[in-house]
């Protein structure tokens, strides 16, 4: 499974802006594809002509109602899906009628009016029988869409006018803006790209629109978001459409993608303005949260001023619980205390290049005069991929495996009396199915993959995973002899184990002699999609659905551990990995 990030974040960001860039304004960089009819339609290439304004409530509800039909109708309607339709250019062309609209049922009128123009061809479906029966017998409909039948919010004219496209199953979506791979995942590589200029209400509004919708039918996840997604829509359009500039834009877009509690979404805009929140510098440590406070867990080598060991309270006078506050609001957190993965580097950062940090040290407070660095410090784990000291117990860091070092170890490794995965960090190399091989003696469904229905937007169909001996012969003819391990195996988890850690925590927890230790994870779990809005906005969300084999949900909620154990303030200012010490002890 993919995940959303490396350890360099950095460079993430910059070499993902680059992709995203060339992708969107080029669309020949790593791919050809002939000019689609919509994209003739360029009368709003430049801007949507829609300015800032500020909004009656009976604007916001004609707006609501607006993305509401706009997104279905993308979704759905053939010519949309076609690439015959610009629905973007269309929905600027509605848009100032539905802002002059004088209540719900001139709002109906506008709609109707505008939709005439594109009749519903029934003639271009597929069969509504064979794909109702495989929805029904492998998947699980996320998405309740009987809205669509509410005349009383719709009008009779309008109502009847999106039913008609409910039983439309059309698996071919090459051309749709919202396309699929070979594998079956999600892309939205169709998607137009445009320039957001201050003050563009219109280009704002479907920046949310946009992403809204998208989460509306191809999330997975979008019954468990953090707030009444339908209810995010209606408290958003306001906070979006008064935006007066691009940083106000993309703060208000940034809002509204907080509420998913997705943690594989992290919002990437042009000018960096989210990531480089307090500054372009970096207190030089690494920190886990303990307790509700930031504890250095590790400082870079030469460091005089920081130690291990140190509460941070404030960096250039703000503190960092406020820095918490503050950011909360504009990051997908699955729940309010899981914030490191998403705010650590916030937590660290700083304008100047000598930063003053305040700390409590024992039972001291000190004001501290720190150099900082010009990118974010990585942790550096102290041990190696080798038999732990004083021990016959193998160590595995799935973060520095390179392609043939998981195969050499476990020949190391067949006569210990354990082994620890560390799956702490995230994996350099796929582990998931080649480990498998060594300590899951038979085949076991460790997760159920919830993927989306081509045909059906909102729904997914399931497809069962499996790890254990000869999995790779199976699926991959890998005729490889894997020596069975018998030994006891120990996985090692916390906050910080994401998306591949996760499924991989998943999968190798069905050895027989498996014990989880560490404390749950974030649960960001599953394939990722790329999002881009106007104004270069970019993000990922989770685009695939993980749940347990029995069919319980992971995202959001992580997995818990066998043995519950967390780091403690004393233990890092001993130098002690608890965690570790505990995996030995159940070894042993």
């Amino acid at each position: 499974m993919k995940g959303a990030f490396k350890k360099k974040y950095r460079i993430w960001i910059i070499l993902t802006i680059a992709f995203i860039l060339c992708l969107v304004s080029v669309r020949g960089c790593f791919f050809t594809k002939r000019p689609l009819q919509r994209e003739k339609d360029t009368e709003f290439n430049q801007g949507s002509t829609i300015q800032n304004q500020e909004l009656s409530d009976i604007q916001v509800d004609s707006l609501y109602k607006l993305c509401k039909v706009w997104g279905y109708t993308k979704y759905h309607h053939p010519a949309v899906i076609s690439g015959e339709l610009n629905w973007d250019a269309e929905l600027f062309r509605v848009m100032p009628n539905i802002l002059k609209a004088a209540d719900s049922e001139d709002a109906n009128e506008v709609l109707m009016n505008w939709l005439e123009a594109f009749p519903v061809k029934a003639t271009q479906t597929e069969d509504r029988e064979d794909w109702t029966k495989i929805q029904k017998e492998t998947g699980r409909q996320i998405l309740d869409t009987t809205w669509i039948n509410d005349s009383a919010f719709l009008g009779e004219g309008l109502r009847d006018y999106l039913c008609s496209m409910s039983e439309l199953y059309i698996s071919d979506r090459e051309n749709a803006y919202a396309s699929f791979n070979e594998e079956g995942v999600v892309s939205f590589e169709n998607e137009m790209d445009y320039e957001a200029a201050d003050g563009d209400m219109g280009m704002y509004l479907l920046g949310l629109f946009r992403f809204w919708n998208m989460y509306e039918y191809y999330s997975p996840n979008v019954e468990i978001t953090v707030d009444d997604w339908d209810t995010v829509l209606l408290d958003s359009i306001s906070l979006v459409a008064e935006a007066t500039d691009y940083r106000s834009y993309v703060l208000a877009i940034a809002q509204v993608v907080s509420k998913t509690g997705d943690a594989h979404i992290t919002v990437v805009d042009q000018e960096g303005l989210l990531y480089y929140f307090y500054g372009r510098y970096f207190l030089p440590c690494d920190i886990k949260i303990i307790d509700g406070q930031a504890v250095v867990t590790q400082v870079k080598e030469g460091e005089k001023h920081l130690l291990p060991g140190d509460i941070l309270l404030t960096i250039d006078g703000m503190s960092v619980q406020d820095r918490i506050k503050e950011q909360r609001q504009y990051h997908a957190l699955p729940e309010p205390d899981k914030i490191l993965n998403q705010l650590k580097h916030l937590l660290l950062e700083t304008q100047k290049n000598q930063s003053e940090v305040q700390v409590i040290r024992g039972e001291e407070t000190k004001t501290l005069q720190v150099k900082t660095l010009y990118s974010q410090y990585d942790y550096q784990n102290p041990l190696e991929n080798e038999i732990l000291e004083s021990t016959n117990i193998g160590y595995i860091d799935v973060s520095a495996l390179k392609t043939g070092d998981l195969e050499n170890l476990m020949k190391d490794y067949q006569n210990t009396d354990g082994i620890v995965v560390d799956l702490r960090h995230y994996p350099s190399t796929v582990i998931t199915y080649l480990l498998g091989e060594y300590i899951v003696p038979t085949q076991k469904v460790f997760s159920n993959v919830g993927m989306p229905n081509q045909a059906m937007p909102g729904a997914f169909w399931i497809q069962e995973m499996v790890v254990g001996k000869g999995v790779l012969k199976e699926q991959m003819n890998d005729i490889r002899i894997f020596k069975p391990y018998t030994g006891k195996v120990v996985i090692l988890m916390d906050e910080g184990s994401q998306s591949q850690s996760e499924f991989a925590i998943m999968a190798l927890r069905q050895a027989p002699n498996a014990t989880v230790v560490g404390n749950p994870s974030i649960g960001a779990d599953g394939n990722i999609a790329m999002v881009s809005l106007p104004g270069r906005v970019i993000l990922p969300i989770s685009s695939l659905g993980i749940y347990t084999p029995e069919g319980g949900q992971t995202q959001r909620l992580g997995l818990k551990p066998d043995i519950e154990c967390y780091p403690t303030l004393e233990g890092i200012r001993d130098g002690r990995d608890e965690l570790l010490e505990q995996a030995i002890e159940v070894i042993l």
